[in-house]
């Protein structure tokens, strides 16, 4: 079952289907020469879904159920397939999105980045070129050539199977020969394709046709938005030269080669080209995690997006978050200020993340446990420090383990609080003054925020001084609250001189 639709699009109508939700930021895949949008698998696009993206594919004229014209006859050129590609997108709501085209798709994705920048959050280029046939770049290998001359004659076009293994023998001679060629998988794609196409010789012969929209290679450089390109390194069509002068004159552009990679998208390539893309699109980690958090308030898991946030940075499809190779430095400055020194004492980390702030408690001299509710983050922990003497474990902050409660003499709460939402704010408290032992230190970051703010969309959900003063109660004290400024911070300091818990 599909949900494959209809969009009235420039006086046309093409054919168009959507992955995940229209929420999520919006990612148009944009297919090469003569291909349906069948060539960007369902798979594909389910996986790219799963991270929190909203994937748009769609058929070209000519090619699946959108607009036919007679074969050798396309009254349409390429910039119609380019204003078709922003019609997609308006037909959506879309306003802005992530482009991702390949080969031929490739090419209108720059000419859209350069001319419709305003619309497009990022660019992911894919087996193309940015001057096809510029004497600087290398031609076609010696072999494609031979298999162009030698390529028998058309099919019957009425003979779907005859149609299937044209394409199929086409898809072989662009594969990479350095890697077995997926026959089966290829076929697949190519009988559905022909199987919803209405039009099969026009979709083969059209797209070759058209008038394309000039040369942009010049203007390159005038690409502003971040740009991905992943190109085969053993593609006959377009050698990686294209792929390299790409990265070269677009300013800021990333190279990804893929390796045994012809001009296709091989399902072989899948592990690696998702998760680049996924990071690509990102917008960095706390973009990410604003995403995450937003879907797990809706249903009701509030803590869950931080698992997601760093499964998904373990998996390659965002930036590690949080991922510090020292202390935060307000940690750093006080204990620095108190000569503070463990000996042998007990500490614990809240929300220790990767593991920084636990590393320098222990190293000052305490006997330091740390804990984070993400099992991804305490495994990445684990893994960067293998010889530490920190107890590093999975834990929720508000169903902390019985044996914890009022044993340390050192509690260390830096930006976990702040994280959790609004509703949650007494009851987090709670959990972290309940930690502190007799005669104990707790010490506590967050983002800082005045009484009359208005409400603030997180996470963060900075905290007032009213609300950090609400660490003060059930035996805890305040020896200090420190207004830290460039960013804006509270920095406070308590202390349990009554050992009856709070």
């Amino acid at each position: 079952m599909t949900n494959e639709k209809m969009l009235r699009v420039n006086g046309v109508d093409l054919c168009v289907e959507a992955f995940g939700e229209p929420g999520d930021p919006a990612v148009l895949l944009i297919a090469g020469a003569t291909a349906s949008m069948d060539w960007w698998e369902p798979e594909f696009c389910e996986r790219l879904a799963a991270g929190s993206r909203y994937v748009i594919r769609y058929d070209h004229r000519d090619t699946g159920r959108s607009a036919r014209y007679p074969a050798g006859a396309p009254a349409y050129t390429g910039h119609d397939l380019i204003a078709d590609a922003l019609g997609v997108l308006d037909g959506l709501g879309v306003s802005r999105a992530h482009i991702v085209g390949i080969s031929m798709g490739g090419g209108m994705a720059q000419v859209i980045g350069l001319d419709h920048a305003e619309r497009v959050a990022s660019l992911t280029l894919i087996s193309t070129s940015g001057g096809p046939g510029d004497p600087d770049l290398p031609g076609m290998t010696d072999a494609l050539r031979a298999a162009f001359a030698a390529a028998p004659p058309e099919p019957d076009w009425s003979d779907r199977d005859a149609v299937v293994d044209h394409i199929v023998a086409g898809c072989r001679s662009c594969a990479a020969p350095g890697r077995p060629f997926e026959e089966a998988e290829v076929r697949a794609v190519a009988t559905r394709a022909v199987g919803r196409t209405t039009g099969v010789e026009s979709a083969m012969k059209n797209h070759h046709m058209i008038g394309g929209p000039g040369r942009w290679r010049a203007r390159l450089g005038e690409i502003s938005v971040p740009t991905l390109v992943l190109h085969g390194a053993e593609d006959p069509l377009f050698p990686l030269g294209h792929g390299r002068a790409l990265a070269r004159e677009i300013p800021g552009a990333r190279l990804l080669p893929l390796a045994a990679v012809g001009h296709e998208l091989p399902r072989a390539a899948w592990d690696v080209v998702v998760p680049a893309i996924l990071w690509h699109t990102s917008g960095g980690w706390g973009r990410q995690a604003d995403v995450l958090a937003t879907k797990a308030l809706a249903g009701d898991d509030p803590t869950g997006w931080f698992e997601r946030l760093y499964a998904a940075a373990d998996a390659g499809e965002v930036p590690m978050p949080w991922d510090r190779e020292g202390p935060r430095e307000p940690l750093r400055e006080w204990a620095s200020a108190k000569a503070l020194t463990g000996a042998g004492r007990r500490a614990l980390v809240i929300g220790c993340g990767l593991g920084a702030d636990s590393e320098y408690v222990a190293g000052l001299g305490f006997d330091t446990d740390a804990f984070d509710i993400s099992g991804t983050a305490i495994r990445t922990a684990k893994a960067r420090h293998p010889a530490s003497p920190v107890r590093y474990r999975t834990a929720d902050l508000l169903a902390p383990p019985a044996e914890w409660i009022a044993a340390f003499d050192l509690v260390v709460e830096i930006f976990t609080v702040q994280a959790l939402p609004v509703s949650l704010r007494r009851e987090a408290v709670a959990a972290v003054r309940r930690l502190v032992g007799p005669g104990g230190t707790l010490i506590t970051v967050m983002a800082a925020r005045d009484a009359d703010d208005g409400d603030e969309d997180g996470p963060p959900w900075p905290l007032t001084r009213a609300e950090m003063e609400s660490f003060a109660t059930g035996g805890l004290s305040l020896v200090r609250l420190e207004e830290l400024q460039d960013p804006r911070l509270w920095r406070a300091e308590f202390r349990r001189d009554d050992p009856a818990l709070g």
